[in-house]
């Protein structure tokens, strides 16, 4: 297994698709962030064989025909996406307010693309939405024009 902080080399240009475990629906709906690695396996596409150790298996990425091995061992890096028992979205989850460092927003997930991690990842969902910044008149006419601060 490898951490979050891999470097750039290991790049994801090979991606086909991203595939939810649980189905993508349930997955965007249920989880506001999953956690992230590289892993290496054998196989391009389908479930990543190999042991998954760092948590319960939500997601993963299929590669393209043309992706060479990465490794000296015949293995390709895949992106792995998963949730541990102290996870949020989980019974007795923590993370009420935070996200841990290799979180990220699965709806911002895509092939090639890493995602981010966006305010509902990290627990910060506004109560209501923000209401759009005050206007003022102009001092010259009486049009009205957006204040900026």
């Amino acid at each position: 297994m490898t951490s979050v902080a891999a470097p750039a080399a290991w790049n994801i240009s090979h991606e086909v698709a991203i595939v939810w475990v649980e189905g993508e629906d349930t997955v965007m709906e249920r989880y506001d962030y999953v956690r992230w690695m590289f892993e290496k396996t054998r196989n391009k596409v389908g479930l990543p064989r190999g042991a998954m150790r760092a948590g319960r298996i939500i997601g993963y990425a299929d590669l393209d025909d043309e992706a060479q091995t990465t490794e000296l061992s015949g293995r390709h890096r895949r992106r792995v996406f998963y949730v541990k028992d102290n996870d949020r979205s989980e019974p007795n989850g923590q993370y009420h307010d935070a996200a841990p460092h290799e979180a990220v927003d699965p709806r911002t997930v895509t092939p090639r693309v890493y995602g981010r991690l966006t305010d509902r990842a990290r627990g910060r969902r506004s109560a209501r939405p923000t209401a759009p910044p005050p206007r003022s008149a102009c001092a010259s006419c009486d049009h009205q024009e957006d204040t900026l601060f």
